[in-house]
């Protein structure tokens, strides 16, 4: 079963291989484009982050400590 974000995610990718394939001779228009897309995966990513710890806060607790004590440790 395909959820919304991974249909999401899907067209996503469809979006950038069409505006690859795509002779835009506006290199402007092209980096507006790539910038649209990447925001819009960085807003899906991050509904991604909050609904995993909505779901599950003591996993993402335990998980950011993790990553603070690895950063700690510069790695």
């Amino acid at each position: 079963m395909t959820t919304q974000a991974q249909h999401l995610d899907e067209l996503l990718s469809t979006l950038r291989r069409e505006m690859n394939a795509l002779d835009v001779g506006d290199q402007d228009a092209r980096q507006r484009l790539d910038r649209l897309i990447l925001d819009i995966e960085t807003r899906v990513r991050k509904a991604s982050v909050l609904k995993f710890e909505v779901s599950h806060p003591r996993l993402a607790g335990v998980i950011n400590d993790v990553v603070d004590k690895l950063s700690a440790m510069g790695i």
